[in-house]
Protein backbone atom coordinates (compact mmCIF):
# COMPACT_ATOMS: atom_id res chain seq x y z
CA UNK A 1 0.00 0.00 0.00
CA UNK A 2 2.84 2.27 0.87
CA UNK A 3 4.21 1.55 -2.51
CA UNK A 4 1.56 2.21 -4.48
CA UNK A 5 1.03 5.70 -2.76
CA UNK A 6 4.72 6.59 -3.06
CA UNK A 7 4.64 5.60 -6.89
CA UNK A 8 1.19 7.96 -7.37
CA UNK A 9 3.31 10.57 -5.73
CA UNK A 10 6.01 10.46 -7.83
CA UNK A 11 3.64 10.05 -11.01
CA UNK A 12 2.08 13.50 -9.88
CA UNK A 13 5.36 15.10 -8.77
CA UNK A 14 6.51 14.24 -12.71
CA UNK A 15 3.86 15.05 -14.24
CA UNK A 16 3.67 18.54 -12.30
CA UNK A 17 7.25 18.85 -13.45
CA UNK A 18 6.77 18.52 -17.13
CA UNK A 19 3.47 21.20 -16.62
CA UNK A 20 6.37 23.48 -15.92
CA UNK A 21 8.29 23.05 -18.93
CA UNK A 22 5.57 23.14 -21.16
CA UNK A 23 4.68 26.39 -19.57
CA UNK A 24 8.20 27.60 -19.82
CA UNK A 25 8.32 26.77 -23.73
CA UNK A 26 5.11 28.53 -23.91
CA UNK A 27 5.93 31.75 -21.84
CA UNK A 28 9.24 32.46 -23.48
CA UNK A 29 7.67 31.55 -27.22
CA UNK A 30 4.84 34.22 -26.47
CA UNK A 31 6.84 36.89 -23.90
CA UNK A 32 10.06 36.30 -24.71
CA UNK A 33 9.60 36.73 -28.68
CA UNK A 34 7.36 39.53 -28.31
CA UNK A 35 4.47 38.02 -30.44
CA UNK A 36 2.22 38.78 -28.03
CA UNK A 37 2.42 42.47 -29.00
CA UNK A 38 2.72 41.69 -32.61
CA UNK A 39 -0.61 39.33 -32.91
CA UNK A 40 -2.71 42.01 -31.08
CA UNK A 41 -2.26 43.93 -34.76
CA UNK A 42 -4.32 40.80 -36.41
CA UNK A 43 -6.23 39.74 -33.60
CA UNK A 44 -8.58 40.93 -30.78
CA UNK A 45 -5.92 39.56 -28.33
CA UNK A 46 -3.75 42.03 -25.75
CA UNK A 47 -0.92 41.17 -24.41
CA UNK A 48 -3.49 41.57 -21.21
CA UNK A 49 -5.12 38.49 -22.18
CA UNK A 50 -2.38 36.24 -22.64
CA UNK A 51 -1.09 37.01 -19.32
CA UNK A 52 -4.29 36.43 -17.89
CA UNK A 53 -4.63 32.88 -19.76
CA UNK A 54 -1.57 31.51 -18.00
CA UNK A 55 -2.27 33.26 -14.79
CA UNK A 56 -5.18 30.42 -15.01
CA UNK A 57 -2.69 28.35 -16.56
CA UNK A 58 -0.40 28.41 -13.81
CA UNK A 59 -2.68 27.98 -10.87
CA UNK A 60 -1.99 23.91 -10.28
CA UNK A 61 1.75 24.75 -10.61
CA UNK A 62 1.35 27.51 -7.77
CA UNK A 63 -0.68 24.91 -5.76
CA UNK A 64 2.31 22.32 -5.93
CA UNK A 65 4.98 24.95 -5.10
CA UNK A 66 3.38 25.27 -1.85
CA UNK A 67 5.29 22.10 -1.28
CA UNK A 68 8.36 23.32 -2.77
CA UNK A 69 8.88 26.99 -1.60
CA UNK A 70 12.58 26.91 -1.96
CA UNK A 71 12.20 26.75 -5.78
CA UNK A 72 11.23 30.72 -5.67
CA UNK A 73 13.53 33.34 -5.82
CA UNK A 74 13.30 35.20 -2.97
CA UNK A 75 15.48 38.09 -3.43
CA UNK A 76 13.29 39.05 -6.29
CA UNK A 77 10.52 38.16 -4.49
CA UNK A 78 11.81 40.73 -1.75
CA UNK A 79 12.49 43.28 -4.25
CA UNK A 80 9.13 43.25 -5.71
CA UNK A 81 7.52 43.47 -1.87
CA UNK A 82 9.65 46.50 -1.94
CA UNK A 83 8.39 47.73 -4.22
CA UNK A 84 5.21 47.69 -3.36
CA UNK A 85 5.89 49.44 -0.39
CA UNK A 86 7.34 52.21 -1.98
CA UNK A 87 4.55 52.42 -3.89
CA UNK A 88 2.32 52.58 -1.24
CA UNK A 89 4.43 55.15 0.98
CA UNK A 90 4.20 57.50 -2.19
CA UNK A 91 0.49 56.99 -2.33
CA UNK A 92 -0.04 58.05 1.14
CA UNK A 93 2.81 61.07 0.91
CA UNK A 94 1.04 62.44 -2.07
CA UNK A 95 -1.48 65.09 -1.25
CA UNK A 96 -3.80 64.00 -4.30
CA UNK A 97 -4.11 59.48 -5.58
CA UNK A 98 -2.71 58.92 -8.80
CA UNK A 99 -4.33 58.02 -12.11
CA UNK A 100 -6.01 54.85 -11.85
CA UNK A 101 -4.27 53.85 -14.73
CA UNK A 102 -1.18 53.75 -13.10
CA UNK A 103 -1.60 51.97 -10.67
CA UNK A 104 -2.94 49.23 -12.88
CA UNK A 105 0.49 49.70 -14.80
CA UNK A 106 2.38 48.78 -11.83
CA UNK A 107 0.62 46.10 -10.32
CA UNK A 108 0.06 44.44 -13.77
CA UNK A 109 3.82 44.56 -14.04
CA UNK A 110 4.55 42.71 -10.30
CA UNK A 111 1.94 40.21 -11.34
CA UNK A 112 3.26 39.41 -14.48
CA UNK A 113 6.59 38.87 -12.36
CA UNK A 114 5.24 36.92 -10.00
CA UNK A 115 3.54 34.59 -12.60
CA UNK A 116 6.76 33.96 -14.18
CA UNK A 117 8.77 33.56 -11.54
CA UNK A 118 6.50 30.69 -10.39
CA UNK A 119 6.70 29.26 -14.20
CA UNK A 120 10.11 29.37 -13.96
CA UNK A 121 10.68 27.94 -10.73
CA UNK A 122 13.75 26.02 -10.08
CA UNK A 123 14.11 22.28 -11.13
CA UNK A 124 16.28 21.11 -13.44
CA UNK A 125 14.73 20.17 -15.87
CA UNK A 126 12.86 23.23 -16.16
CA UNK A 127 16.06 24.97 -16.67
CA UNK A 128 17.39 22.83 -19.42
CA UNK A 129 14.30 22.97 -21.11
CA UNK A 130 14.66 27.13 -20.57
CA UNK A 131 17.93 27.38 -22.04
CA UNK A 132 17.64 25.21 -25.03
CA UNK A 133 14.16 27.00 -25.98
CA UNK A 134 15.57 30.53 -25.53
CA UNK A 135 18.92 29.64 -27.39
CA UNK A 136 16.28 28.30 -30.51
CA UNK A 137 14.83 32.08 -30.64
CA UNK A 138 17.75 33.60 -30.57
CA UNK A 139 19.08 32.06 -33.26
CA UNK A 140 15.75 32.51 -35.07
CA UNK A 141 15.76 36.50 -33.69
CA UNK A 142 19.30 36.90 -35.01
CA UNK A 143 17.57 35.49 -38.94
CA UNK A 144 14.36 37.09 -38.70
CA UNK A 145 16.48 40.58 -38.33
CA UNK A 146 19.14 40.01 -41.33
CA UNK A 147 16.04 38.99 -43.31
CA UNK A 148 13.82 42.18 -42.53
CA UNK A 149 16.72 44.12 -43.16
CA UNK A 150 16.46 43.02 -47.28
CA UNK A 151 12.84 42.73 -46.70
CA UNK A 152 11.05 45.68 -44.27
CA UNK A 153 7.49 44.51 -44.46
CA UNK A 154 8.39 40.88 -44.24
CA UNK A 155 6.36 40.82 -41.14
CA UNK A 156 2.94 42.06 -42.85
CA UNK A 157 3.41 45.21 -40.53
CA UNK A 158 5.03 48.82 -41.66
CA UNK A 159 7.95 49.91 -39.81
CA UNK A 160 8.01 52.50 -37.27
CA UNK A 161 11.98 53.34 -38.12
CA UNK A 162 12.11 52.18 -41.41
CA UNK A 163 15.71 50.60 -41.90
CA UNK A 164 15.61 49.48 -38.61
CA UNK A 165 14.53 45.65 -38.02
CA UNK A 166 12.59 44.80 -34.81
CA UNK A 167 11.27 41.37 -35.33
CA UNK A 168 7.74 40.99 -33.55
CA UNK A 169 8.83 43.48 -30.93
CA UNK A 170 8.03 46.25 -33.68
CA UNK A 171 10.37 47.94 -31.28
CA UNK A 172 13.96 48.01 -32.47
CA UNK A 173 15.86 48.84 -29.10
CA UNK A 174 13.61 46.36 -27.36
CA UNK A 175 14.54 43.86 -30.18
CA UNK A 176 18.08 43.96 -29.85
CA UNK A 177 18.22 44.10 -26.14
CA UNK A 178 16.17 40.68 -25.87
CA UNK A 179 19.03 39.25 -28.55
CA UNK A 180 21.88 39.82 -26.44
CA UNK A 181 19.76 38.61 -23.12
CA UNK A 182 19.80 35.64 -24.79
CA UNK A 183 22.92 35.41 -25.95
CA UNK A 184 24.40 35.53 -21.92
CA UNK A 185 21.49 33.31 -21.21
CA UNK A 186 22.84 30.57 -23.49
CA UNK A 187 26.14 31.47 -24.40
CA UNK A 188 27.52 28.36 -21.80
CA UNK A 189 26.04 25.82 -24.24
CA UNK A 190 28.49 26.56 -26.72
CA UNK A 191 31.57 25.34 -26.89
CA UNK A 192 34.33 27.53 -25.76
CA UNK A 193 36.18 27.41 -28.61
CA UNK A 194 32.94 28.51 -30.61
CA UNK A 195 31.64 31.35 -28.25
CA UNK A 196 33.04 34.17 -30.14
CA UNK A 197 32.03 32.80 -33.41
CA UNK A 198 28.35 32.62 -31.82
CA UNK A 199 28.54 36.10 -30.40
CA UNK A 200 29.49 37.52 -33.48
CA UNK A 201 26.46 35.52 -35.49
CA UNK A 202 24.50 37.48 -32.93
CA UNK A 203 26.29 41.00 -33.88
CA UNK A 204 25.23 40.14 -37.71
CA UNK A 205 21.55 39.87 -36.48
CA UNK A 206 21.81 43.07 -34.15
CA UNK A 207 23.21 45.29 -36.45
CA UNK A 208 20.44 45.85 -38.39
CA UNK A 209 18.09 46.99 -35.17
CA UNK A 210 21.04 50.15 -35.87
CA UNK A 211 20.18 50.43 -31.61
CA UNK A 212 23.10 51.86 -30.46
CA UNK A 213 22.74 51.33 -26.72
CA UNK A 214 22.72 47.53 -27.72
CA UNK A 215 25.62 47.28 -30.12
CA UNK A 216 27.38 49.63 -26.93
CA UNK A 217 26.19 46.73 -24.95
CA UNK A 218 27.46 44.31 -27.12
CA UNK A 219 30.70 45.26 -27.35
CA UNK A 220 30.51 45.80 -23.17
CA UNK A 221 29.32 42.07 -22.73
CA UNK A 222 31.80 40.48 -25.04
CA UNK A 223 34.38 42.20 -23.59
CA UNK A 224 33.38 40.95 -19.89
CA UNK A 225 33.29 37.77 -21.26
CA UNK A 226 36.44 37.84 -22.99
CA UNK A 227 38.29 39.34 -19.91
CA UNK A 228 36.64 37.13 -17.49
CA UNK A 229 38.53 34.11 -20.03
CA UNK A 230 35.05 33.15 -20.88
CA UNK A 231 35.64 33.56 -24.00
CA UNK A 232 39.10 32.66 -25.13
CA UNK A 233 41.11 35.70 -25.20
CA UNK A 234 43.58 34.25 -28.17
CA UNK A 235 40.43 35.17 -29.95
CA UNK A 236 40.46 39.20 -29.40
CA UNK A 237 42.58 39.23 -33.21
CA UNK A 238 39.72 37.69 -35.26
CA UNK A 239 37.26 40.07 -33.30
CA UNK A 240 39.30 43.43 -34.05
CA UNK A 241 39.53 41.70 -37.89
CA UNK A 242 35.70 41.63 -37.63
CA UNK A 243 35.07 45.38 -36.54
CA UNK A 244 37.82 46.67 -39.11
CA UNK A 245 36.43 44.79 -42.17
CA UNK A 246 33.00 46.21 -41.11
CA UNK A 247 34.05 49.24 -40.14
CA UNK A 248 35.77 50.11 -43.55
CA UNK A 249 32.68 48.67 -45.50
CA UNK A 250 30.40 50.72 -44.05
CA UNK A 251 32.61 54.25 -44.56
CA UNK A 252 32.99 53.40 -48.19
CA UNK A 253 29.35 52.80 -48.42
CA UNK A 254 27.70 55.07 -46.00
CA UNK A 255 26.94 57.82 -49.25
CA UNK A 256 25.43 54.85 -51.31
CA UNK A 257 22.68 54.02 -48.46
CA UNK A 258 20.86 57.07 -48.56
CA UNK A 259 20.09 56.20 -52.35
CA UNK A 260 18.73 52.17 -51.48
CA UNK A 261 15.17 51.92 -52.16
CA UNK A 262 12.43 49.40 -50.80
CA UNK A 263 10.01 47.83 -53.05
CA UNK A 264 7.65 50.57 -53.16
CA UNK A 265 10.23 53.28 -54.28
CA UNK A 266 10.77 55.10 -51.26
CA UNK A 267 13.74 55.32 -49.55
CA UNK A 268 14.65 52.35 -46.87
CA UNK A 269 16.99 54.39 -44.47
CA UNK A 270 15.25 57.69 -42.80
CA UNK A 271 17.87 60.17 -41.76
CA UNK A 272 17.85 58.97 -38.34
CA UNK A 273 18.99 55.33 -39.20
CA UNK A 274 21.72 56.68 -41.38
CA UNK A 275 23.17 59.23 -38.62
CA UNK A 276 23.31 55.85 -36.21
CA UNK A 277 25.37 53.83 -38.93
CA UNK A 278 27.60 56.91 -39.11
CA UNK A 279 27.37 56.68 -35.26
CA UNK A 280 28.70 52.99 -35.77
CA UNK A 281 31.62 54.04 -38.06
CA UNK A 282 32.78 57.36 -35.58
CA UNK A 283 30.93 57.94 -32.42
CA UNK A 284 32.49 60.99 -31.76
CA UNK A 285 31.90 62.70 -34.79
CA UNK A 286 28.24 61.14 -35.17
CA UNK A 287 25.65 64.25 -35.05
CA UNK A 288 22.08 62.99 -33.57
CA UNK A 289 19.05 64.84 -34.71
CA UNK A 290 17.13 63.17 -32.15
CA UNK A 291 19.28 63.92 -29.23
CA UNK A 292 17.97 67.83 -28.57
CA UNK A 293 14.51 65.91 -28.13
CA UNK A 294 16.13 63.23 -25.20
CA UNK A 295 17.93 66.09 -23.55
CA UNK A 296 14.71 68.25 -23.52
CA UNK A 297 12.90 65.26 -22.00
CA UNK A 298 15.88 64.32 -19.62
CA UNK A 299 15.58 68.48 -18.78
CA UNK A 300 12.10 68.67 -17.58
CA UNK A 301 12.85 65.11 -15.52
CA UNK A 302 15.25 66.37 -13.76
CA UNK A 303 13.41 69.62 -12.92
CA UNK A 304 10.65 67.24 -11.79
CA UNK A 305 13.18 65.60 -9.43
CA UNK A 306 14.83 68.08 -8.52
CA UNK A 307 11.26 69.90 -6.77
CA UNK A 308 10.89 67.03 -5.21
CA UNK A 309 13.76 64.78 -4.47
CA UNK A 310 12.70 62.76 -1.08
CA UNK A 311 9.51 61.92 -1.72
CA UNK A 312 9.03 62.32 -5.78
CA UNK A 313 6.38 63.15 -7.49
CA UNK A 314 3.78 60.25 -7.39
CA UNK A 315 3.17 57.28 -9.95
CA UNK A 316 2.99 58.27 -13.64
CA UNK A 317 4.83 61.71 -12.99
CA UNK A 318 7.25 60.52 -15.12
CA UNK A 319 5.28 61.60 -18.08
CA UNK A 320 5.47 64.84 -19.94
CA UNK A 321 1.88 65.45 -20.86
CA UNK A 322 2.87 68.54 -23.09
CA UNK A 323 3.97 65.38 -26.27
CA UNK A 324 0.87 63.90 -25.99
CA UNK A 325 -0.02 65.83 -28.91
CA UNK A 326 2.90 64.98 -30.86
CA UNK A 327 2.84 61.35 -30.66
CA UNK A 328 -0.37 60.26 -29.00
CA UNK A 329 2.09 58.76 -26.85
CA UNK A 330 3.74 61.00 -23.44
CA UNK A 331 7.02 60.95 -23.57
CA UNK A 332 9.39 60.32 -20.97
CA UNK A 333 12.83 60.41 -20.02
CA UNK A 334 14.32 57.28 -22.02
CA UNK A 335 15.81 56.74 -18.71
CA UNK A 336 14.50 54.04 -15.94
CA UNK A 337 16.60 55.84 -13.03
CA UNK A 338 15.46 59.12 -13.61
CA UNK A 339 11.65 57.91 -14.43
CA UNK A 340 12.00 55.89 -10.72
CA UNK A 341 13.71 58.90 -9.08
CA UNK A 342 10.97 61.74 -10.26
CA UNK A 343 8.23 59.08 -9.04
CA UNK A 344 9.69 57.73 -6.06
CA UNK A 345 12.34 60.40 -5.17
CA UNK A 346 16.08 59.52 -4.71
CA UNK A 347 14.86 56.20 -3.53
CA UNK A 348 13.85 55.56 -6.98
CA UNK A 349 17.12 55.19 -8.35
CA UNK A 350 17.82 51.98 -6.27
CA UNK A 351 14.61 50.00 -7.68
CA UNK A 352 16.00 48.56 -11.17
CA UNK A 353 19.28 47.89 -9.71
CA UNK A 354 18.03 46.15 -6.35
CA UNK A 355 16.34 43.48 -9.42
CA UNK A 356 19.13 43.60 -11.14
CA UNK A 357 21.72 42.07 -8.26
CA UNK A 358 18.33 39.89 -6.71
CA UNK A 359 18.16 38.30 -10.34
CA UNK A 360 22.01 37.30 -10.18
CA UNK A 361 22.20 37.06 -6.49
CA UNK A 362 22.50 33.44 -6.12
CA UNK A 363 24.56 32.57 -9.44
CA UNK A 364 27.57 30.68 -8.52
CA UNK A 365 30.61 28.68 -10.38
CA UNK A 366 30.80 29.95 -14.28
CA UNK A 367 27.29 30.97 -14.65
CA UNK A 368 28.48 33.60 -12.31
CA UNK A 369 30.46 35.33 -15.46
CA UNK A 370 26.74 35.25 -16.89
CA UNK A 371 25.53 36.91 -14.48
CA UNK A 372 28.06 39.44 -14.13
CA UNK A 373 27.09 40.33 -18.32
CA UNK A 374 23.79 40.29 -17.26
CA UNK A 375 23.41 43.09 -14.70
CA UNK A 376 26.03 45.06 -16.05
CA UNK A 377 24.64 44.96 -19.70
CA UNK A 378 20.81 46.19 -18.33
CA UNK A 379 22.30 48.11 -15.80
CA UNK A 380 23.57 50.46 -18.64
CA UNK A 381 20.80 49.75 -20.61
CA UNK A 382 18.66 51.93 -17.74
CA UNK A 383 20.17 54.96 -19.02
CA UNK A 384 18.90 54.73 -22.40
CA UNK A 385 15.29 53.13 -21.91
CA UNK A 386 12.33 53.77 -19.10
CA UNK A 387 10.18 50.29 -20.31
CA UNK A 388 12.67 47.75 -18.80
CA UNK A 389 10.40 47.41 -15.80
CA UNK A 390 7.00 47.34 -17.95
CA UNK A 391 8.02 45.57 -20.84
CA UNK A 392 6.72 41.36 -20.27
CA UNK A 393 10.01 40.67 -22.40
CA UNK A 394 12.04 42.29 -19.82
CA UNK A 395 10.18 40.75 -16.89
CA UNK A 396 10.40 37.35 -18.51
CA UNK A 397 14.09 38.08 -18.45
CA UNK A 398 14.38 38.64 -14.99
CA UNK A 399 12.58 35.28 -14.10
CA UNK A 400 14.66 32.94 -16.20
CA UNK A 401 17.97 34.70 -14.91
CA UNK A 402 16.47 34.57 -11.49
CA UNK A 403 15.89 30.44 -12.46
CA UNK A 404 19.03 30.29 -13.84
CA UNK A 405 21.31 31.28 -10.87
CA UNK A 406 19.13 29.33 -9.05
CA UNK A 407 20.15 26.30 -10.92
CA UNK A 408 23.76 27.30 -11.05
CA UNK A 409 24.22 27.51 -7.22
CA UNK A 410 22.19 24.12 -7.22
CA UNK A 411 24.78 22.84 -9.83
CA UNK A 412 27.92 24.11 -7.75
CA UNK A 413 26.68 22.82 -4.78
CA UNK A 414 26.10 18.96 -5.98
CA UNK A 415 29.63 19.43 -7.53
CA UNK A 416 31.58 20.35 -4.60
CA UNK A 417 29.23 17.31 -2.56
CA UNK A 418 30.24 14.80 -5.26
CA UNK A 419 33.94 16.17 -5.12
CA UNK A 420 34.01 15.71 -1.11
CA UNK A 421 32.51 12.63 -1.25
CA UNK A 422 35.30 11.64 -3.73
CA UNK A 423 37.55 12.38 -1.55
CA UNK A 424 36.19 10.68 1.58
CA UNK A 425 36.27 7.38 -0.40
CA UNK A 426 40.02 8.03 -1.46
CA UNK A 427 40.74 8.70 2.51
CA UNK A 428 38.69 5.52 3.20
CA UNK A 429 40.43 3.62 0.62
Amino acid sequence: MMNLTESRQQTSTRFIILYQGFLAIAAILIFFTGIDIYLQNFTSLLPLHWMLAFLAASLPLGLSLTRRLDSLSKPVLFCALGYIVLSLLSILIQSTLPELQYLENQYRTLIFLGLMLVIFAYHPLVAKWTKLTVLGVTLVNALMYIYEFFNPLAYRLEQIAPGRSSGFYQDSNTAGISLILGMIFTIDLIKPKYRLFYALFIFLGLAPTFSRGAIVGWVMVVGILVFRKFVPRYQISLLLVFFTVAIIILSSQLKNLAYIKNADGDNLFQQDTLERVEFLINPFAQKDSSQKSRISHIEKAWKKFAERPFFGNGLGSGEDPSTISQTGIAQRSHNTYLDFMVEFGFLGAFIFPSILIACVYQAEGEFKKQGIAFALFLFSQGFFSHTLMSEFTSLTAYAIMSNLSRHSKQKDLNMKLKSASSDRLKYQN
